[in-house]
């Protein structure tokens, strides 16, 4: 395991704790997808210190965990943010309706990751399979390697899901998942790496998409 990932995810559950989401004032649609957000930032904090080895590796916990961000993401993530909704307690960007088409390719790379890695529960901290050595500009999974993944991997866990304040520097995925070893698949990835790539498509989607708090 990295330095960059454990020091990206140190400390999870009391960074995410102390940034916990204000629901007080909320109601209706913004309510729903401020609890959605919560569990899937309650299963981070859950699943982060197995990714970083403090705690013993339960790979049906893993399962479950990853079953449960995906449920929230994809569509499911999308409808609970119709054109317009930003009355009252809310740190929804208005950017999100007018780049509707970059909000949903987050929404969905969230929830491809979060597949992957209800299936690849069973692989534990080591991935799969190994790679060929001279796969050049790849990982060790066969999968390309963007300048945004590894330096979403520095991110305190508090940034990477979108509740500690981020800055116009962050980094903006474009929502894309590259395949480029049809031998290999997001499945055969280790679970820490995946997790990590959620994290990212967190950090991503609030980069663009969250407001600061007020």
């Amino acid at each position: 395991m990295t330095k960059q990932l454990i020091g990206a995810m140190a400390l999870a559950v009391s960074a995410i704790a102390a940034a916990a989401l204000a629901h007080s004032g909320a109601s209706g649609i913004v309510l729903e997808r401020m609890s959605s957000m919560t569990a899937m930032r309650d299963t981070m904090a859950e699943l982060a210190p197995m990714m970083q080895g403090a705690v013993p590796y339960d790979a049906f916990i893993v399962s479950e965990g990853a079953s449960v961000i995906a449920g929230h993401a994809g569509t499911d993530m999308l409808s609970l943010f119709p054109e317009g909704s930003l009355e009252g307690v809310t740190y929804a960007k208005p950017e999100i309706w007018s780049n509707w088409q970059d909000f949903s390719a987050l929404a969905e790379e969230m929830k491809i990751y979060a597949e992957a890695l209800a299936e690849a529960a069973p692989n534990g901290l080591e991935p799969a399979f190994a790679a060929p050595a001279d796969m050049a500009g790849m990982d060790e999974t066969g999968l390309a390697v963007s300048p945004d993944a590894e330096t979403n991997r520095g991110f305190s866990v508090a940034e990477l899901m979108g509740y500690a304040e981020t800055t116009d520097e962050s980094p903006v995925s474009r929502g894309q998942i590259e395949q480029t070893s049809p031998a290999l698949t997001l499945s055969d990835l280790a679970t820490d790496d995946l997790f990590t790539r959620i994290s990212g498509t967190c950090s991503s989607c609030h980069a663009q998409f969250r407001a600061g708090r007020n």
